[in-house]
């Protein structure tokens, strides 16, 4: 059976015409938009009390740390000055070699007393990091944003102080290049909010210090 010409041609147009509305039908839907959310780092890590509460942690392990530091370093004189007071050679020789060697295990002693204090800053920031992580997120669920990004400081490059061997070209350029953000509405800024949420589950101990 065969179909006139003129249906065919008829017939196509129509299917043209119909695809034309679908498409234009499918364009007009509204599409979801993008909801964004931006949290200053700086100044919510700073509010934080965990953060408060981890500082505290540090004092006390540095203070401990400096008492042990005058305590070795007295033990150290008080070598000094009795060696300094031996009359027979073979005693002073002997007595400055166990000084030499005192002196040395205080220096590795310092060492890994470095080491610890500097784990349990590292250890500060990661677990900080992480809770913002882990809050950012579930705010972001409950609110319904998409995305959460940094809002940098911005403002005016900073040229003035740090460093005088770094030339101010070198500084205006490396800020130039590390800024990511020009401008950011501060109706979508989260920071204190975040920092709520995040001060609540530090209380009632979703998010605590790691021993």
């Amino acid at each position: 059976m065969r179909f006139p010409f003129k249906m065919i041609v008829i017939g196509g147009v129509v299917l043209g015409a119909a695809l034309i509305v679908l498409t234009a039908a499918q364009s007009a839907r509204p599409t979801p938009s993008t909801r964004i959310a931006t949290v200053n780092l700086g100044e919510l890590i700073d509010k934080l009390q965990e953060k408060a509460e981890w500082e505290i942690r540090i004092r006390h392990l540095q203070s401990t740390i400096m008492e042990e530091v005058k305590a070795k370093k007295a033990r150290l004189e008080e070598l000094v000055k009795a060696i300094n007071e031996l009359k027979v050679e073979n005693e002073k020789m002997a007595a400055l070699e166990a000084a030499q060697l005192e002196r040395l295990e205080t220096e590795e002693w310092a060492a890994l007393k470095e080491n610890e204090l500097d784990r349990e800053m590292s250890l500060m920031w990661r677990q900080i990091y992480s809770h913002i992580r882990q809050e950012a997120a579930k705010l972001a669920e409950s609110k319904g944003y998409d995305y959460v990004i940094v809002a940098e400081p911005g403002g005016d490059l900073q040229l003035s102080g740090g460093d005088p061997r770094v030339p101010l070209t070198q500084r205006a350029v490396e800020q130039i290049s590390q800024r990511r953000m020009l401008y950011s509405s501060p109706a979508h800024d989260i920071t204190e909010e975040l920092r709520a949420r995040m001060d609540n589950a530090f209380t009632v101990g979703g998010a605590k210090i790691a021993p």
